[in-house]
């Protein structure tokens, strides 16, 4: 039975750090540039972990304890950027919603060197849950990177891009809501003449107690969902869930190799891998070593191997909303 107790614990403790992720890299053009090249360094780089309390500055870039400086890339109103997911697994493993918003830099501000305070921050895109009483679904889930359009109305200037992923598998208890947030710096050109808004602030957007935050998932199901912040602007550029995209996994590491896309002027390093799976482990093998082996809609394999302790496949259980093998 103590070996059994050890097993799950270690089981938990793993899958709590499986489950974390970061935004370190833009995508602009289609390309993936380098790690935080145009994304500000986030606390949770290396450990990955989210922040939790969105009275914190860092609800706002997370950065606070960061003194690298990310450059600016120029991006047109009207076109699609995105980020990149960056962590083990590098996808949105947890069920939750995203959110992503702008800010304007005050004019004769270098973005590069604005904090981002204030109430200037306006909602451009987002990802909700789909729920009716009988199931609840997260479109979110699973997806390796997100893109999204800058408004076309947009006026021209230097902006910061705010992307969220709030993870709400244990976000039954006030401050269980995980937040998995990144900045990046860029400048918008041939804008339009359109006014953001509404304008909200970060920290102050959150109190933690809104619906879509201080919720339990499980049960009983939501009859519906409160996507959280104000609407996205403008109205037409409210962003439709998309299909998880779960096949492709990409890493990176701070190394040697330059990507940068075409309107790019400055450059920092990276190295990419790209893995995909077309399928799902075969039945009977189980999931790969501290693979997914479960989740909201996970049709995949439902078991670990763990060679190295000659033990036999673990299988998926949920203890408190997180899911665990054992």
């Amino acid at each position: 039975m103590k070996s059994f107790s050890v097993l799950v614990a270690a089981a938990t403790l793993v899958a709590k750090v499986s489950a974390h992720y970061t935004w370190p890299q833009l995508i602009v053009g289609g390309v993936n540039t380098s790690t935080w090249q145009y994304v500000r360094e986030t606390n949770n780089w290396q450990d990955l972990n989210p922040l939790t309390d969105v009275t914190s500055t860092d609800v706002r870039c997370y950065s606070s304890l960061e003194s690298g400086t990310a450059s600016t890339v120029t991006v047109a109103a009207g076109s699609t950027v995105g980020f990149t997911v960056v962590g083990n697994p590098s996808n949105l493993y947890h069920d939750g919603v995203l959110n992503v918003y702008m800010a304007k830099a005050p004019a004769g501000t270098d973005v590069a060197s604005w904090d981002g305070s204030g109430d200037v921050w306006f909602k451009v895109y987002q990802i909700p849950a789909i729920a009716d009483g009988i199931t609840i679904t997260f479109p979110s889930t699973g997806l390796t990177e997100a893109t999204f359009p800058i408004p076309a109305a947009l006026p021209s200037g230097q902006y910061l891009i705010r992307i969220e992923h709030i993870a709400l598998h244990v976000a039954s208890s006030f401050g269980g809501a995980q937040f998995y947030i990144a900045c990046a710096q860029v400048q918008v050109t041939n804008g339009g003449t359109g006014t953001p808004g509404p304008l909200v602030a970060f920290p102050g957007a959150y109190t933690g107690n809104e619906p879509g935050i201080l919720i339990n998932i499980y049960y009983p199901i939501p009859t519906s969902y409160v996507q959280p912040g104000p609407p996205v602007w403008p109205a037409s550029g409210s962003g439709s869930p998309a299909p998880p995209v779960s096949s492709t996994t990409v890493s990176s590491t701070k190394a040697s190799s330059t990507v940068a896309p075409p309107t790019t002027t400055t450059a920092s390093t990276t190295t990419f891998t790209t893995k995909t799976t077309t399928s799902a482990p075969a039945s009977g093998t189980g999931a790969a070593e501290f693979a997914q082996c479960g989740g909201q809609g996970w049709a995949g394999a439902t078991a670990w191997h763990l060679p190295q302790l000659s033990l036999a496949p673990f299988t998926c259980h949920v203890v408190n909303g997180m899911i665990v093998d054992f």
